[in-house]
């Protein structure tokens, strides 16, 4: 093969590599004062090049060169120092080559006739609130599916299901990390402090060691520091043409095609700095097309990505983003303005912990509950989530109070031990009638209070199928059977498939659920109704005491959709062990409530009118939700039940409406 190549000096002050017309930018960053460079490797002919670096094709600690002419695709590369050789971390895929006698692996270069995308095609949504998430693991996400005849687990595979997950409702899906990982180093990731060493090393009250140190497992989730430009090889079809990355890109435009927007992990240790972090933000929104980036790990400086000019079309998501802070920075060019923030979403657990105490019917959450599930936040975004991938599955929320880590081999002691489940009286499988009948009504509970909440929901892979991990709220390492997501799971799975699709679809109908302007709690319209407005046993008188279970939402549609007869979505929450009642605001001549949810049964989307016989109150049977609306009637109207004598009209002014129906409180942070 030729190897007539020129090498000369690049000047490119960003680490990585570049594809050029007729060859490649390589720059490295090197701080040892030894002998440094690189190994070319042809593909074809085995043969090698030593690219050594020096002075010229210096700039502080990076080294830049420019190699031509060199096709990309026929070679890989391996960096030096002194006698150590390693794989550039900024490699754009991981190879597998032959060098003297052993297979070693290099870095290969970003290669494909169409090298760059737009930052996206347009398939996010233009609102939070009418988005819907969906988070996978592109391997485990279809390694049991049967639909997928050939080589399940790949970016191939997860695409063929962007059908299903539109059908669903689903419009974005947020995938855990895709990269291939860095080989863990005790220089790397080893522990910094004497807390690290302990968790890295846990023992038992005796003292005796509960993790078998001689057992590698396999970092099933991916959350390392990786080589973040190379799409993971093991996600990757054998023999596809253009590799991982072709591969990856064909899913994301799959995607894509079917309205789909797509959202990485990115998971960075402490040991990537906050350049690093932009850049490879960048670059897949750049030449992956990708819409959004969940950050994870040590995010260097959080108010960087917010204000990145390259980023400001992608949403980016973060435990807590310092909203105010960001909204007042200027950004790069100073005349530029301020920072919008309406691409940046509130990613944490507050929400998955209320929704799960409030439903299992603990005491004082229902204040806090009613906070996160009415709160609209303004000029920026908020995910609402029940499960994720490092925790219970739906279905184990409802089936075990206790974490069964046992197969992790760390005597059960890894993972979160408060996971505010219940077993609903049996652990584990059961066949019990009543305790599975109480287990599908709690699932239907927390699915139709997820979807109804004011935010951006995210289902993880799975829950809308009875998924299981068998009691394992901590798989980490499960690349088998328990991490995996369980498609035959008989009719409960399809069941709740379409339930899921049922309140999603109900959710897009109503805009009262996808609002992104914050409720005011008044009738600011003049319609005779506020925007939203809590109920009790009795209407407008709403108990949000220590000990009350149950709650009446009634969210007017006016206010968002403008129409001149007044419609009414009324949610009856009833999560007390008996039945309750709940005051129902008295309505116009002519106007009805009618029943159109039911979670205490089976069949709980009822599909023809329903107008309740009593318009005065609504009894909702224990643990269970209904959801009303109004609905124009001359059906008769049954007496109200006798109570205490009434002193004030059934709609009180609005101003004294909701007085103390929505409580306010300080937003404070929840300790990990």
């Amino acid at each position: 093969m030729n190897q007539n190549i020129k090498i000369e000096p690049a000047y490119c002050m960003n680490p990585g590599v570049t594809v050029t017309e007729n060859g490649v930018i390589v720059s490295a960053v090197f701080r040892e004062k030894e002998s440094c460079g690189l190994i070319l490797y042809s593909k074809a002919d085995k043969s090698e090049i030593t690219v050594q670096f020096t002075e010229e094709y210096r700039f502080g600690s990076l080294y830049s060169v420019k190699i031509t002419p060199l096709d990309p695709s026929k070679w890989c590369y391996r960096l030096f120092c002194g006698s150590t050789f390693f794989v550039d971390p900024c490699c754009r895929s991981i190879e597998q080559i032959e060098s003297e006698g052993r297979t070693i692996r290099a870095g290969g270069f970003f290669y494909r006739p169409d090298d760059k995308l737009p930052a996206h095609d347009g398939a996010c949504p233009k609102r939070a609130g009418e988005t819907v998430i969906y988070s996978l693991h592109v391997r485990g996400f279809t390694m049991l599916d049967k639909s997928i005849s050939a080589q399940p687990g790949t970016f191939s595979a997860a695409a063929r299901k962007a059908g299903y997950l539109r059908d669903l409702g689903i419009t974005a899906v947020e995938l855990m990390p895709v990269y291939e990982l860095q080989p863990v180093t005790r220089a790397q990731d080893g522990p910094r402090t004497m807390e690290d060493a302990l968790a890295l090393y846990p023992v038992s009250k005796r003292g005796l060691p509960v993790r078998d140190l001689s057992v590698k497992k396999v970092n099933y989730w991916g959350y390392a520091r990786g080589f973040y430009y190379s799409p993971n090889s093991s996600y990757s079809s054998s023999g596809y043409e253009g590799g991982p990355q072709k591969e990856f890109s064909d899913m994301i435009e799959r995607f894509h095609e079917a309205g789909i927007s797509v959202y990485l992990q990115l998971y960075f240790p402490s040991s990537v700095n906050s350049q690093q972090q932009i850049e490879i933000a960048r670059f897949y929104a750049t030449h992956y097309g990708v819409d959004g980036f969940r950050l994870m790990g040590s995010v260097a400086d959080i108010k960087v990505f917010a204000a990145d000019p390259i980023l400001s079309d992608v949403r980016l998501f973060y435990t807590d983003f310092p909203y105010e802070e960001i909204g007042g920075m200027d950004a790069e060019n100073p005349e530029a303005g301020p920072v919008d923030t309406g691409n940046l979403f509130t990613h944490n657990n507050r929400f998955s912990t209320l929704i799960r105490r409030f439903c299992k019917s603990d005491d004082y959450v229902m204040r806090e509950f009613l906070y996160e599930f009415l709160k609209v936040p303004s000029g920026h975004g908020n995910v609402h989530y029940i499960c994720g991938s490092d925790g219970f599955t739906l279905r184990d929320l409802v089936s075990y109070s206790e974490r069964h880590n046992e197969a992790n081999g760390e005597g059960g002691n890894d993972g979160n031990p408060d996971n505010y489940s219940w077993n609903c009286g049996e652990e584990g499988d059961s066949d019990q009638e009543d305790v599975l009948r109480l287990r599908r009504n709690q699932i239907r509970n927390l699915l139709t209070l997820l979807f109804l909440s004011q935010s951006t929901p995210e289902i993880n892979a799975g829950d809308e199928n009875f998924n299981t991990q068998f009691g394992n709220n901590n798989p980490y390492c499960q690349d088998n059977e328990t991490g995996w997501t369980k498609w035959d799971n008989g009719e409960t799975g399809e069941y709740f498939r379409e339930y899921v699709r049922r309140i999603i679809r109900f959710r897009n109908e109503h805009p009262v659920f996808t609002g992104i302007a914050p409720f005011k709690n008044t009738d600011y319209i003049g319609c005779g109704y506020p925007d939203l407005s809590l109920h009790g046993a009795e209407a407008w008188k709403p108990d949000l005491s220590h000990f009350s279970h149950s709650i009446g939402i009634c969210l007017c549609e006016n206010y968002v959709r403008g129409k001149a007869k007044t419609d009414l979505i009324y949610l009856a929450i009833n999560m007390h062990w008996e039945t309750q009642e709940l005051g129902l605001p008295k309505l116009a001549p002519g106007r009805r409530w009618n029943l159109l949810v039911d979670t205490a049964l089976e069949e709980s989307f009822l599909d023809s009118e329903c107008i309740m016989d009593d318009q005065h109150t609504v009894e909702v049977a224990p643990r269970s939700i209904r959801i009303l609306n109004t609905v124009t009637s001359n059906k008769p109207v049954r007496n109200r039940k006798k109570k205490a004598n009434k002193t004030k009209a059934e709609v009180p002014a609005a101003a004294d409406a909701v007085t103390e129906s929505v409580p306010v409180k300080e937003q404070k942070d929840e300790k990990e």
